[in-house]
């Protein structure tokens, strides 16, 4: 069923390398969100306008939640309201895969469609960091199943893509152990130092975890890499889906000269097990 939504690959002969040139279809539009154009418009523009921003800064890193825009879209408006003036060159989203699998993969796609048009793949950044960790692939491990970087596309379309241009690089961990966090965190963290970008990773936490809520928040307000991780490797799955990416966003955000942590919205889903929480660091 999901390998009819791609095609065939190139093979990159200097560093053999799977290149997909081609565009990467979206796959739940239509039933995480709407896939006609004027509805998928109305439904975010919609939810844009009940919220305001917030005077916090710039930007450079966000923790945002996935699920059905009919559960999620109102946590991910209060998020996105707050960067829609922002005009980075790059968008990095990081988001746990459905799979497991020891190592990080980046689509090899050239662009990524939505209903409300195409979005293209940094191909400059994504050969950054094949060069700069062995862990990082071109590869498709994780996507076909994957909704949690879809459903954001749109909205950056509505907000930032209505003001600018920019590239995406979507990367999927399929396991969020101490040395993929570290490579990963150690390899972004280099690699986007010096580049107009902003940095979304992507986490579900458990309702579960309201109880411990306020020492967690601590160490994301405090972006403490190493206290953060600890909760990822102690917690893990029983808190969330996304502990290890928490950790990364926070360290990536304080290299990109991110000193403060805010809490944008929180909310449970509609059958209380998931806790729905949009988190901005800023300058």
């Amino acid at each position: 069923m999901w390998e009819s939504l791609f095609l065939e690959p190139q093979t990159h002969s200097s560093s053999m390398l799977t290149i997909f040139r081609t565009v990467r279809k979206p796959i739940f539009a239509g039933s995480h969100y709407p896939d006609a154009p004027e509805a998928l418009m109305a439904m975010i523009d919609t939810a844009l306008a009940t919220v305001q921003p917030e005077p916090i800064g710039e930007v450079k890193a966000m923790l945002l939640p996935y699920s059905t825009y009919d559960e999620v879209l109102p946590v991910l408006a209060k998020a996105y309201r707050q960067v829609e003036h922002l005009a980075p060159d790059l968008v990095v989203l990081i988001s746990p895969a459905v799979d497991t699998f020891h190592r990080i993969a980046m689509s090899g796609y050239a662009a990524f469609q939505t209903p409300l048009g195409d979005l293209e793949v940094s191909d400059y950044a994504r050969n950054e960091l094949c060069d700069e960790d062995d862990d990082f692939f071109i590869s498709e491990d994780g996507l076909p199943k994957g909704y949690a970087i879809e459903i954001q596309l749109p909205i950056l379309q509505r907000t930032i893509g209505k003001h600018s241009t920019f590239k995406i690089l979507p990367i999927m961990m399929g396991e969020q152990s101490v040395d993929l966090c570290d490579e990963t965190a150690a390899a972004l963290s280099e690699v986007l130092m010096s580049k107009n970008v902003l940095m979304i990773g992507l986490c579900n936490f458990k309702t579960a975890f309201q109880v411990e809520w306020s020492n967690y928040w601590q160490a994301l307000a405090t972006q403490n890499y190493s206290e953060l991780m600890r909760y990822a490797v102690m917690k893990g799955k029983d808190w969330g889906t996304g502990l290890g990416i928490a950790a990364i966003t926070a360290r990536v955000a304080k290299e990109l000269s991110a000193k403060h942590a805010h809490k944008l919205a929180e909310k449970r889903s509609s059958n209380q097990d998931d806790l729905y929480v949009a988190v901005a660091f800023s300058r």
